[in-house]
């Protein structure tokens, strides 16, 4: 375990995790391991400041560097070495540490304002005006350039070194290291780990130009696996890639740029990751570049390029005056000549050069989706309408085409892409967003709707029509938008049925219409009336329906009558049916006997008025006389023909169903005597359970079945008995 540490005032974790920093109030600088087992580091730091830093944080994973505003950086490696970096007035003291590990700055400088911004493998340290990278030297590094080293990589550094300068020791040199097997590979992949590590492109060269030196004999050993397979080592794939890396971090290292990032940053952001951030931070042309030198995927490509090609028609609309001849060329091109660069670019076939030089032929395959796209909405925000118009039409992605024309205004076009794609949602999107480019008052709908059915294509018009439908049909409350669709688009049958269609959904019980029998009313009359005169405006085709409406108008208003003349409701209560409405004057006449005369001729009246049928009148008056319990009158129409139309079968019906005595229901049944009348004799003495009377008509029909259907449902046991005598006989 670690003994008692004094209070702590300020901590840091090792990027690693394992390790733990601590500056306590005594002044020490303690790192322990983040298991509290062992104490790794005790620096005491009371010599300079009695004070506690402004900040701490690791430099790597085995240096803690520490800031005090009058006394500098601190740097404390693991073995307790230490530098220091001054600041402001302080002369700075910048070099190599003591011991076996070396210390190294880059770019230093005497600003007084000093934030440490730990990083996975280094400091970094910003200022107001700069920003420096602290490192300790990479091991590798350290193995190289140590004097005296003899580890391999050293060695073949030290011969790469004599065979630039000429000296004749420079093949012994190299030939040494490849006496022992493997040695040579070590050796090269150590020059090529350092140059990945070094900040000085000079540094670089000369190691990388060590690792080429290895290579050329690597190539000539005949135990060489590249020499026997015809594939280049992997020390010479390495050698490849980290060449490639570091052209790409010098490119960003660059002054103009101002990226301090090393190997180990650029392999943990990924290359992909670093184009992103060359975009993001304004370097589209650097970014294509980058992406086109390392060869990443066409869609990374595709859209550095597209960012490229945005900032140039970007540029072209934000210069004013003409300093040099680029500027006045620029300011002087038209529309169709800055869309014809802007392709190019993002085709890859520009003549211009990047900031990294590229070899072979540029990439001329179709960009991804959305590229065009993308830089047709960059040219719409830079004012260039011309230019987002030439664009959009090469785009090929149809969700990208959509978004884009909707962006900039273009409804009726991305609705006319959307319709040709065939895709219902990107449809519902162009009419949604019509719609949201106008104000929400009846004017604004009326406009949309006017635009949707004048200009969009059918489908949309289709799918905005069968919209409103459903939600009518769900019981929207605002159907006015719906009968809009259909006059515009002349369609007066379907407007006049959905108006029809209203009338029903109000005798539903609904939480949007009133539950007021009276406003019910009045709605029916005005919505019938509106559907008539949709019905006359659609002319001969219409003809059968506007009848009907008429009629049912012309029904609302006899049964309004019927109900002020009787001063009742009940007398002809709202309803849709001519059926039900003299079915419930006849009823009414139960309740109001001394009129029973009048409203029984304002019933016949009703039913001559609309061509009532003589047996539906016939069968609703038996039906209303039974269930209002007008017997008398039951019986007296039908003694008021020698034969109805309809038969006694219905009035004994009713009878029965009534409850009525058997001998008013013998009434009826004794009418019945014709020859086909038999059969329903017997069932409707099965009916009223007269079963002696029906065995006697089932022996009368010398029908077995039906006695033996009497003998199965009788209880009695004399007519059982006379079944059986009937049916052994």
């Amino acid at each position: 375990g670690i003994g008692p540490i004094a209070p702590i005032v300020s901590m840091s974790f090792a990027p690693n995790g394992r390790f733990l920093a601590c500056f306590t109030s005594n002044s020490i600088l303690t790192v322990v391991s983040t298991t509290f087992e062992s104490k790794v580091l005790e620096f005491n730091t009371s010599s300079g400041s009695s004070s506690p830093p402004r900040s701490m944080g690791w430099c790597g994973e085995d240096s803690v560097v520490l800031h005090w505003k009058n006394l500098g950086v601190l740097m404390v490696g693991p073995y307790g070495d230490w530098l220091r970096f001054s600041y402001g007035n302080d002369s700075a003291v910048i070099g190599h540490g003591g011991g076996e590990d070396g210390l190294k700055r880059k770019n230093p400088s005497n600003e007084t304002e000093v934030y440490l911004v730990p990083e996975i493998d280094c400091c970094r340290i910003v200022t107001p005006t700069s920003v420096e990278i602290l490192q300790r030297v990479p091991p590798g590094t350290a193995d190289l350039l140590r004097i005296g080293s003899i580890e391999p990589g050293a060695l073949l550094l030290d011969a790469s070194d004599a065979f630039d300068s000429g000296s004749p020791n420079a093949d012994e040199a190299a030939r040494s290291i490849t006496q022992q097997e493997g040695l040579l590979e070590e050796a090269i992949q150590g020059c090529i780990t350092a140059a990945a590590g070094e900040f000085d492109v000079k540094v670089q060269k000369r190691m990388l130009r060590a690792a080429s030196y290895g290579l050329h004999f690597s190539c000539k050993d005949e135990n060489s696996p590249c020499r026997n397979t015809g594939r280049p080592s992997a020390e010479a794939v390495t050698f490849v890639k980290t060449a490639r890396k570091l052209r790409v971090l010098n490119a960003i290292h660059r002054p103009s740029i101002g990226w301090a990032m090393t190997a180990s940053q650029f392999d943990s952001v990924s290359p992909k990751g670093v184009v992103a951030r060359l975009m993001a931070s304004g370097k589209p042309s650097l970014a294509s570049s980058v992406s086109e030198y390392l060869k990443l995927g066409r869609k990374v490509r595709d859209y550095a390029r597209a960012m490229k090609a945005a900032a140039f028609v970007g540029s072209c609309s934000t210069l004013s005056c003409a300093n040099d001849t680029m500027s006045r060329r620029l300011i002087s091109m038209t529309d169709s000549q800055i869309a014809e660069e802007a392709i190019k670019i993002i085709k890859g076939a520009e003549n211009g050069k990047g900031d990294i030089p590229r070899k072979g032929e540029p990439n001329l395959t179709p960009p991804s989706p959305g590229i065009y796209a993308s830089v047709a909405l960059a040219a719409h925000r830079a004012g260039r309408k011309g230019v987002a118009d030439l664009l959009i039409m090469l785009e090929d992605g149809p969700a990208d085409k959509v978004h884009a024309l909707l962006t900039i205004g273009s409804y009726v076009d991305a609705a006319a892409v959307a319709a040709r794609a065939r895709d219902p949602d990107l449809i519902y999107v162009c009419i949604d967003a019509f719609e949201q480019a106008f104000s929400k008052d009846e004017e604004g709908k009326g406009l949309h709707i006017a635009g949707v059915i004048n200009k969009f294509p059918i489908e949309a018009v289709n799918m905005l029509t069968a919209y409103h439908a459903l939600t009518a049909g769900l019981g929207s409350r605002d159907f006015k938008p719906l009968i809009n669709i259909l006059l515009r688009r002349q369609k007066y049958l379907e407007a006049g049925l959905q108006m029809s269609k209203r009338v029903a959904a109000l005798n539903r019980t609904s939480p949007h219409y009133s539950t007021t029998s009276n406003d019910r009313e009045k709605l029916k009359i005005e919505y019938l009336t509106e559907a008539s005169r949709l019905f006359e405006l659609g002319g001969k085709e219409c003809v059968f329906q506007k009848s009907c409406t008429d009629e049912q108008l012309d029904l609302l208003a006899y049964q309004e009558q019927l109900r002020r003349t009787y001063g009742a409701y009940e007398v002809a209560p709202p309803s849709s049916s001519v059926t039900s409405t003299i079915l419930s004057i006849l009823k009414f006449a139960a309740s109001e006997p001394r009129s029973a005369h009048r409203i029984f001729a304002d019933a016949d009246k009703m039913a001559k008025k609309y061509k009532v049928p003589e047996k539906r009148l016939w069968y609703v008056k038996v039906r209303a006389f039974s269930e209002s319990g007008q017997w008398p009158v039951l019986r007296n129409f039908a003694d008021s023909r020698s034969k109805p139309p309809i038969g006694m079968k219905p009035f004994a019906l009713a009878a029965i169903k009534g409850g009525q005595s058997e001998v008013e229901i013998m009434h009826y049944i004794n009418r019945m005597q014709g020859q086909a009348d038999g059969e329903d004799r017997y069932d409707l003495f099965c009916e009223a359970g007269l079963w002696k009377r029906a065995l006697e008509e089932a022996v009368k029909l010398g029908d077995g079945r039906r006695i033996a259907h009497v003998r199965s449902v009788c209880n009695s046991p004399d007519i059982q008995r006379l079944c059986d005598k009937y049916i052994i006989g």
